[in-house]
């Protein structure tokens, strides 16, 4: 028998090779070596830029001078007399503690009062401290003091602090807190303006919760923003801006029925004067950038007049007394967070000068 035939056995394929550069496994090609490179240069460079600016903030700090401070018992002494309670924003010494001076001495030394502030407001034995917490979770709240700077009570608020203000009778409070955005030049801020009885603690109703009207129509838009409330000498009816479709109005409203309405166009964060007859507020000149200048309203005639300071002022304007303004403004050379608070007089005469210098958040206290 013959042996079956075998088939021929198909030879196994070659392995597939491929040629590339030895070093190939080992080390990047020269585009990624590029973008290595020039990311090393990037970290050095931003590296060496942090160190830089850290130690250009140092010298502004070390090099700016301190804040003269009184001595033991100036505090008591301050307050019997007519004074003005501020934030010091003296960068060596005491910032943002709320400090006391006469009005007779405002620019000498100050008294500290160990409580720190980011805005401050004062009438009739009640204060308002807005404050910051900075840690890990920055927290804001509002301290309540007596005559004495003791805290009676604190509230903790929901946003960053921009202004307020007590009632002539030291019974109500008013604070405005950002609460999306963090400047009124921003297209996308959102605020939150609320009051406070300062005897009970007792919070109401915020702005948005008030009957607003405007030429018989309610005011109900979903874009609707209150800020920068100031209280007449009555501390029931006050005034307060209303923003809304790219507009801002001055309104003036009452706490006890929690209603108000639009009496002019184009204010922001008014003032009024302690006669009542006026509102000091910053109007705005420019929207690119936006920019805003002190002016005056008179409340019966409806004239508005310009003040002598020309520069922009985003504050909310203090009156010193029935002729006087009073406002923030950063210290032009200084490269750290400094301000001082200006003065110029109402009827737009004379020039704007310094009131206190590395100060903020004004309030005149003479009852």
């Amino acid at each position: 028998m013959s042996k079956p035939r075998r088939r021929p056995t198909k030879p196994a394929p070659s392995p597939k090779v491929t040629t590339e550069p030895e070093h190939s496994s080992r080390r990047p090609s020269g585009r990624v070596a590029a973008f290595i490179a020039v990311l090393v240069v990037c970290v050095v460079a931003g590296g060496a830029y942090v160190v830089i600016a850290r130690s250009r903030v140092e010298s502004n700090k070390n090099n700016a001078p301190k804040v003269a401070t009184a001595g033991r018992g100036a505090l008591t002494r301050f307050s019997d007399e007519p004074h003005v309670l501020f934030r010091s924003t003296g960068i060596r010494n005491g910032y943002g503690e709320m400090a006391a001076s006469p009005l007779s001495d405002p620019n000498g030394p100050r008294a500290l009062t160990s409580m720190s502030c980011e805005r401050v407001a004062y009438a009739a034995g009640r204060g308002i401290c807005l404050t910051a917490d900075r840690g890990a979770i920055t927290t804001y709240g509002a301290d309540i003091f007596d005559s004495k700077f003791h805290v009676v009570r604190h509230l903790a608020i929901q946003g960053l602090p921009s202004r307020t203000r007590v009632s002539p009778n030291g019974r109500l409070a008013a604070w405005t807190v950002f609460v999306s955005g963090d400047s009124y030049a921003a297209n996308n801020f959102s605020t939150r303006t609320s009051f406070v009885n300062l005897r009970s603690g007792e919070v109401l109703p915020d702005l948005e919760k008030f009957r607003v009207t405007r030429n018989g129509n309610v005011v109900d838009a979903i874009d609707r923003n209150f800020w920068g409330v100031t209280f007449a000498p009555d501390s029931d009816k006050f005034y307060a801006t209303l923003s809304t479709d790219g507009n801002t109005y001055l309104i003036e409203g009452r706490v006890s029925t929690q209603t108000a309405t639009v009496i002019h166009d184009g204010v922001e964060c008014p003032s009024i004067s302690p006669d009542g007859t006026r509102i000091a507020y910053k109007k705005r000149t420019g929207n690119f950038p936006v920019e805003w200048r002190v002016h005056v309203l008179d409340l019966a005639t409806g004239k508005e007049t310009a003040t002598a300071e020309t520069r922009n002022v985003d504050d909310q304007v203090e009156w010193l007394d029935d002729h006087r303004l009073l406002y923030g403004l950063p210290d032009a050379t200084s490269a750290t967070a400094s301000t001082s608070i200006w003065t110029v007089p109402a009827d737009g005469s004379g020039r704007a000068k310094v009131y206190i210098a590395r100060a903020w958040s004004p309030a005149i206290v003479t009852n």
